[in-house]
């Protein structure tokens, strides 16, 4: 390794321990001057530390995930959540006098992400006291900016969360307020406890569709598809099975996957094989997803003259298929216990 490279990475280690100190010290700083504001005016409320919980894993393992608890900080809501404390690490933004929505937009950053993490932003309204997505023409007596900690591809990392604050430091510049954050060491942990708890209760099942003599046309596979309730997905060899939930909002329930290059062939390409995909955690367990799953591989089996099996090639029995769901009952009480039950906004984020 040239001399040239081992500067490089030791200025870059030097930069990185630079900001995690800084933000540090500020978060520090900020702790110390909330406390004594509340040491002068004790009805201002403490937002909610995380408390720690005692998690099972689907399959057994044991897990402690410190996340907040699944009552914590209630907050009267306008529209659907959005930032959750279970799932974001949150920075507060007091807005004195209040400032309406068409002036925060166009101060918020531009990418709203910390490297892989997405950032979300709320205004608490300042007539109606609720929290709700930035609205132009509403007035705003809070602000808030979160980033996520944590999805399927891992926990934030101290760069990313480096990031997030730095953005934040620019918007409480750009709007003259001086922002509350949040303490990066206490983020860091809750998000590696929320990816060790994810990684122990996620579950994505599949059944195979195998053409038990000639493969199918895709034209025609299509149309069994279609018959049987599916429509177009969004990319290509993707179709997906929709449900409406209570507030007739289309939910997509299960997926239907085949070889993208036969479906976008221009000649009758075919193909001998399909799946059926459940993503447990984001369908909600009322409208029975697993026993869609089921049904709709029947429905196809039947209709495409296909064999059942699992993704070893064997076959999948009607007891396999129901041990498969007593085991997923399980897993929704897991998750309804941590505050993230399957098909909430939460969970649809975290798991994903």
């Amino acid at each position: 390794m040239g001399q040239l490279q081992i500067a490089l990475i030791v200025i870059g280690a030097v930069i990185i321990a630079a900001v995690v100190a800084y933000n540090a010290w500020q978060s520090g700083k900020l702790r110390r001057q909330r406390q004594a504001v509340q040491a002068n005016d004790p009805a201002r409320a403490e937002p909610v530390e995380p408390g720690g919980l005692d998690g099972l894993a689907a399959d057994g393992v044991a897990v402690e995930p410190v996340l907040p608890a699944a009552e914590a900080a209630p907050r009267p809501r306008l529209l659907p959540l959005q930032i959750d404390p279970l799932i974001d690490a949150i920075a507060s933004f007091v807005l004195e006098p209040a400032r309406t929505g068409d002036v925060l937009l166009p101060r918020l950053p531009k990418a709203a992400r910390a490297g892989a993490k997405r950032m979300l932003f709320e205004g608490r309204n300042a007539a109606t006291g609720q929290w709700e997505p930035l609205q132009p023409q509403h007035g705003y007596a809070e602000l808030q900016a979160a980033v996520q900690l944590s999805n399927r591809g891992g926990p934030i990392n101290a760069i990313e969360f480096s990031e997030f604050i730095a953005k934040c430091h620019e918007l409480g510049e750009a709007l003259g307020v001086q922002p509350d954050l949040p303490d990066m060491a206490e983020a860091l942990e809750q998000a590696r406890a929320l990816d060790a708890f994810a990684s122990a209760n996620d579950a994505q099942l599949s059944i195979t569709l195998r053409a038990r003599s000639v493969p199918w046309e895709v034209d025609y596979l299509r149309q069994r598809a279609q018959a049987a309730g599916f429509v177009a997905g969004a990319e290509a060899g993707r179709m997906v099975l929709l449900y409406q939930d209570v507030e007739q909002t289309p939910v997509p329930l299960v997926h239907l996957q085949f070889d993208a290059r036969a479906d976008l062939a221009d000649n009758a390409a075919a193909v001998s094989h399909a799946t059926l995909l459940l993503e447990v955690p984001q369908a909600p367990m009322a409208l029975k997803p697993f026993s869609r799953l089921r049904q709709a591989a029947r429905e196809l089996a039947q209709a495409l003259d296909a064999a059942v099996v699992d993704d070893n090639n064997a076959p999948l029995s009607d007891a396999a298929l129901d041990h498969i769901e007593k085991q997923l009952d399980r897993l929704y009480q897991v998750l309804d216990q941590h505050g993230l039950p399957a098909g909430s906004p939460a969970a649809q984020r975290l798991f994903s």
